[in-house]
């Protein structure tokens, strides 16, 4: 994800870099003080864009707004944020119909603003997963064959059966025992990671990680077990989807 700040503040500026410092180093980070230095360094859309814009730049009061429509001019797939000390211009972003995320008061806490990020970059990553194409998954049950949206499963254990040939799937809708073993199932999706030596988990899936008691959240109520081995790696890869432990 590439981050562009425009902010003539040079104080803002550096507290939102560290604000965004604190939630990951896996964002590349770029500010401007004049919207012409900005659209500069914009040649071609992406999905990982994103701009936050204040509003008031110099003596123009919507210097913020008037750049975002030459930034969707140039990037339709980029994510627009404004973080403004004019609340009362909310409002005011709908005329412009830019497709503003979210509108952030700087007068908020660093904690407030952190927060706010946090949950747009979750939501930019949500939406991302939801454009891409549903794939599939075959597996075959005591009786049946069945074909499942990869997207809803959420892990597979180990069943301790004489054979060894039996998984118990848990998805976002139902449990399902299914033949077959977890390095086999492993390699049917690059979602899909053995985090223990009885669960492969789907981490796209995943929201949170508690690493105390090394079990891995798919919603409240449903976990799996993560080895202490596994700990380090997917900590990392859950941070660059913005699941903090």
């Amino acid at each position: 994800m590439r981050v562009f700040i425009l902010e003539d503040d040079s104080l803002q500026s550096l507290r939102l870099q560290q604000i965004l410092a604190s939630i990951t180093d896996e964002v590349i980070v770029q500010s401007f003080k004049k919207p012409e230095q900005l659209l500069a360094h914009v040649s071609q859309p992406a999905k990982d864009n994103v701009y936050l814009l204040d509003i008031e730049i110099g003596k123009d009061l919507y210097s913020g707004f008037e750049t975002s429509l030459l930034l969707r001019s140039i990037d339709n797939l980029g994510t627009i944020i404004f973080v403004t000390t004019h609340s009362e211009f909310m409002r005011k972003t709908y005329e412009y119909r830019v497709a503003a995320l979210d509108f952030i008061d700087k007068f908020q806490t660093d904690m407030e603003i952190r927060q706010r990020l946090l949950s747009d970059f979750r939501l930019i990553k949500e939406r991302q997963a939801l454009s891409v194409q549903t794939k599939m998954i075959d597996l075959e049950s005591e009786n049946d064959f069945l074909r499942l949206p990869i997207s809803d499963i959420y892990f597979f254990e180990t069943i301790d059966d004489f054979t060894k040939r039996k998984l118990s799937l848990y998805t976002k809708s139902q449990h399902l025992i299914v033949k077959g073993n977890l390095k086999l199932v492993e390699a049917k999706s690059e979602r899909f990671m053995r985090v223990h030596r009885s669960f492969v988990a789907n981490i796209d899936n995943v929201i949170k990680l508690d690493r105390k008691k090394r079990q891995l959240y798919f919603n409240d109520n449903t976990y799996c077990l993560v080895s202490r081995s596994k700990l380090a790696k997917l900590r990392e890869i859950l941070q660059t989807k913005f699941i903090e432990d």
